[in-house]
């Protein structure tokens, strides 16, 4: 179940990255704007984007192939 739940946040996570605009950074513990608003640069946005719905993909497909 869980497994399922990452692998599709996953490619969510990959869809957004793609699909994005523009991406700014905000405060992830409070999820607050920073007083000063900053905008990542584009291929940021998408590198980190990738780089966290490949994570999502990998550990929902290590969950349902070895329980």
């Amino acid at each position: 179940m869980i497994g399922t739940l990452l692998v599709i946040l996953g490619a969510l996570a990959i869809a957004q990255a793609i699909f994005a605009k523009e991406f700014w950074a905000v405060d992830g513990l409070g999820l607050h704007e920073f007083k000063k608003k900053r905008k990542l640069p584009t291929w940021l946005g998408r590198l980190v984007g990738a780089v966290v719905g490949l994570g999502l993909i990998a550990v929902g497909i290590k969950m349902l192939v070895w329980g």
